[in-house]
């Protein structure tokens, strides 16, 4: 792929109506979801050719960089844009685009990144038809994959490095939130599988409690606990929405005062407002499915649980909305995606 191909495909142009891509319920929606995917894509694929670039004048006679170019110049733009997105090559370029990183660690991490994965040695989790199956992240997957676990043992929990059959039980387990949302929300699974392109295991120490969060620089990778499958398709689209707006946020500000700071119901505690549009976002979508299964779930157990989260969080996705606007500059394209956050609200609430 040359760089006049990128500069001429005009595919990744710009973002599309951010109101469309805060809760999916039509083919409009996942429609904006693919192009948002592919306008962050874009973002990342240059950075990505201007780090080699650079790798390039430092280390002219290395192998991954001259690897790296033939592999570039050989991908269509397609390829390319899925490429630049994968979670380990996003974690490469964030290290890749730091200032005094040294080049030689930078060159070994690029060659892993370009390792292909070992087959049969990884289990993986089917989002659906339109990306290839996600991985469990493990060590025992290769180099590449080893790196990407080591990079996600830099967040707020440490995964677990699970032994293969342990990895195919794990997968199984998110298999069936994947299908329990397909179930509820076709729309939904569509907007993860555009968002999510691997996991990696937590520990269930918190019991049915949520655990799970991303990591804002390997993009596409979703850390969580196993739980029932209801909860764990909250926490599909929950992540997705997550890997959504930070990607928008790699490309637009949403707000003029991104520094400003109020209360978060979500944690009880204040936040800067790109955390508070975070949650909201998020937490759309999280009550969004949570409502879709209510409708078809027969326990009253589960039935009494659900409805008391839809309560609380619907609250607070009210509170977080005020508190947002008493202090935000929303941009242009901030604007349309609060609008579209207060018509989701607006809708959940009348649910």
């Amino acid at each position: 792929m040359r760089l006049k191909e990128l500069a001429a495909d005009r595919s990744a142009a710009g973002l599309p109506d951010l109101s469309l891509i805060v809760l999916a319920e039509d083919d409009a929606a996942v429609a904006a979801g693919e192009q948002v995917r592919r306008v962050v894509a874009r973002q990342y694929l240059v950075r990505l050719l201007r780090a080699v670039r650079t790798l390039r004048e430092d280390r002219p006679d290395a192998p991954e960089v001259a690897r790296a170019l033939e592999l570039l110049d050989a991908w269509d733009v397609d390829e390319a844009l899925d490429r630049a997105l994968r979670p380990d090559m996003t974690g490469w370029i964030w290290r890749g685009t730091r200032p005094g990183t040294d080049p030689e660690a930078l060159l070994t991490r690029l060659g892993r990144c370009l390792d292909p994965e070992r087959p049969g040695a990884t289990a993986h989790v089917g989002l659906g038809a339109r990306r290839p199956a996600a991985p469990v992240v493990t060590t025992a997957a290769g180099s590449r994959a080893a790196q990407l676990f080591g990079w996600a043992s830099e967040g707020d929990e440490d995964p677990l490095d699970l032994a293969p059959e342990r990895a195919r039980e794990f997968a199984a387990t998110v298999q069936r939130g994947a299908d329990a949302l397909a179930a509820v929300w076709p729309e939904g699974r569509e907007m993860a599988a555009i968002d999510i392109q691997a996991f990696a295991a937590l520990g269930g120490h918190r019991g049915l409690r949520p655990l799970n969060f991303s990591i804002h620089g390997l993009r596409g990778l979703v850390l969580t606990s196993e739980r029932p499958a209801y909860m764990l398709a909250q926490t599909l689209v929950h992540e997705a929405t997550h890997q959504r707006f930070s990607g928008i946020l790699d490309c637009v500000a949403v707000v003029r005062n991104p520094e400003a700071r109020h209360h978060s119901p979500f944690v009880d505690a204040e936040r800067p407002l790109g955390h508070i549009v975070h949650g909201i976002l998020s937490f759309i979508n999280d009550v969004h499915v949570a409502g879709r299964h209510l409708e078809v779930e027969r326990d009253p157990a589960e039935r009494a649980r659900i409805q008391r989260y839809l309560a609380l969080k619907t609250d607070q996705l009210r509170v977080a909305e005020k508190n947002l606007l008493e202090v935000a500059e929303p941009t242009e394209h901030g604007a349309r995606l609060l609008a579209g956050c207060r018509s989701a609200i607006d809708r959940l609430d009348r649910g």
